[in-house]
């Protein structure tokens, strides 16, 4: 008796449909956490310094935003250069500015925070520097 009761609400478990989950939530949509989202995005690399944010993406797409607010470009991809010191370079321009990254893997300390690698960001000549690390 017991064998068939178990046998019954076994088979009744596996005959009913399961019931609907809703989908699951990309990073960027579910607004969880920036990290996540920006690799979701992309980026595998962001470096920042006191006037500028530098995204690097997975394609070699480069954004830049500095002077908070004024300016955000992108430019495009653009293959590194593996200089002589532990690090990449990156050069490009837009239709408007000229662009370099010089990533030095090295720690650099932002305040309390320490980054893997310090960075130079030269736009049409003029030079921010900050840390950054692989995301």
């Amino acid at each position: 008796m017991k064998r068939t009761l178990l046998l019954a609400f076994a088979l009744a478990a596996c005959s009913s449909t399961p019931a609907d989950l809703p989908p699951p939530q990309l990073p960027q949509r579910a607004g969880v956490d920036p990290i996540i989202a920006a690799r979701a995005e992309g980026v595998v690399f962001r470096a920042q310094g006191v006037d500028f944010v530098l995204d690097l993406y997975r394609d070699n797409r480069i954004f830049v935003s500095w002077e908070p607010g004024a300016h955000r470009e992108q430019f495009p991809a653009s293959e590194r250069t593996l200089p002589a010191w532990n690090g990449e370079i990156y050069a490009s321009r837009n239709e408007t500015y000229d662009l370099r990254v010089e990533i030095r893997h090295a720690p650099c300390r932002d305040g309390e925070r320490v980054f893997s690698d310090s960075v130079v960001v030269t736009i049409n000549g003029e030079e921010r520097r900050g840390c950054g690390s692989p995301l």
